[in-house]
């Protein structure tokens, strides 16, 4: 099951997939038979610190339900989706994670979107009678899918990916000194981890600090840039702490684009920074482990691109964040391994749905996806964004 994925360039009500490039197809699974009751979870931070990775993510799986109900659903049964808001924090994600475990028609899960409550919950979805799988547009900490378990899935690249090819495309900028960050996450941490190891490898010194999650003094920390003469700092972060960091930075001479080079991650590309930093962040780059829709030339990403502006405005792709295309990704993946798994007397059994998800390929606005015996799909690229104006502009495709 290690054949690459393939990538193709050129609310809380039941919702009513496909029209958009990948709907679902029969990949061989699948009865006539008509289920009862189908239902799946979408599973982030939908409001709160994290809404702006959030809720384009929610809206893109609300469109994805919409579309496969559409197209007939599972055989004739609509799918109802249960909106979790698990505000990043595992402890709220075992709650609300037990509301499907009880209930055998919650079939799987879209998300959760972070490593640390993917990690933090993941056993206790495992555990359940029969376990209940999850397919994540975001998780990249390793150990995700590296800790064995049967219900672990993600359609992005992993931190071990991201890390590298971040290092590398710094250097390749003529990096000298690197100040990496993190912010005390798994999946910060975990990234910077992975970064810090490739610059260290390639012989560029570093020092390493970390934020606290709303921190917003940062001037010891930009102190130490300073003292150690870095030329770039790396922030592995979800993006809350990026604006105040770097308006502070600018504000202590330390000006992106001129005596310094910025590279953060995942969130950071969101162009709500540049305006919060009074423009503070121009000139800065961001990496991302899924693709932009807009950014492909695709017919299917296209056509996605003008459903999601055509459902929630014009403007809407632009407030999205980093993940509306890999969560409509991702409910594409899950929900047609529950079209394709069968159904005995008027029910599907998760075991079935994961049994599906490890066997299956999947059409997506990305392409084919097909995981490998941990969960990952493999050739996921990591996408470079630079802050130019008022917008964040996709300058290459580093990695996949």
């Amino acid at each position: 099951m290690g054949k690459p994925r393939l990538i193709v360039f050129a609310a809380f009500a039941s919702l009513g997939l496909a029209a958009c490039g990948g709907g679902a197809g029969n990949n061989g699974g699948g009865t006539a038979n008509k289920p009862d009751k189908v239902q799946i979870a979408a599973e982030g931070p939908f409001t709160g610190d994290q809404a702006s990775i959030g809720a384009g993510a929610l809206q893109a799986i609300q469109l994805a339900v919409k579309d496969f109900n559409n197209q007939g659903g599972v055989n004739g049964t609509k799918v109802s989706l249960l909106v979790w808001d698990d505000q990043h924090n595992a402890q709220t994600a075992q709650t609300l994670q037990a509301q499907g475990i009880s209930d055998p028609t919650v079939l799987g899960i879209v998300g959760p979107m972070n490593s640390g409550v993917v990690l933090g919950s993941v056993q206790g979805l495992q555990n359940a009678s029969p376990p209940l799988p999850l397919v994540s547009e975001s998780a990249s900490n390793v150990k995700v899918t590296d800790s064995g378990n049967s219900v672990a899935h993600r359609v992005n690249a992993r931190d071990d990916a991201q890390g590298p090819a971040d290092g590398k495309f710094m250097i390749d900028q003529g990096a000298k000194k690197v100040f990496v960050m993190d912010a005390k996450s798994d999946y910060s941490t975990g990234l910077a981890d992975q970064t810090q190891q490739y610059l260290t490898a390639h012989n560029i010194p570093t020092q390493r600090d970390s934020a606290k999650a709303g921190q917003t003094d940062f001037g010891t920390i930009i102190t130490k840039i300073k003292q150690f003469g870095a030329d770039w700092v790396y922030f592995a972060d979800e993006g809350p702490e990026t604006a105040p960091f770097v308006s502070q930075m600018k504000q202590q001479n330390l000006n992106i684009g001129q005596n310094i080079q910025f590279l953060g991650t995942d969130g950071e590309e969101d162009p709500s920074i540049i305006t919060k930093s009074q423009g503070a962040y121009d000139g800065a780059y961001a990496t991302n482990i899924t693709a932009d829709p807009a950014g492909l030339t695709s017919s299917a990403a296209t056509s996605y691109v003008n459903e999601f502006k055509s459902a929630y405005g014009s403007d809407a792709v632009s407030k999205a964040g980093p993940f509306y295309g890999s969560a409509y990704e991702a409910a594409q993946v899950l929900l047609q391994a529950i079209k394709n798994s069968p159904v005995k007397n008027g029910k599907i059994s998760r075991n079935d749905v994961i049994n599906q998800l490890g066997s299956g390929s999947f059409s997506t606005i990305f392409g084919t996806v097909k995981f490998n015996s941990k969960g990952d799909v493999q050739g996921g690229g990591i996408y470079v964004y630079q802050a130019k104006g008022s917008s964040m502009v996709v300058l290459k495709q580093v990695s996949g």
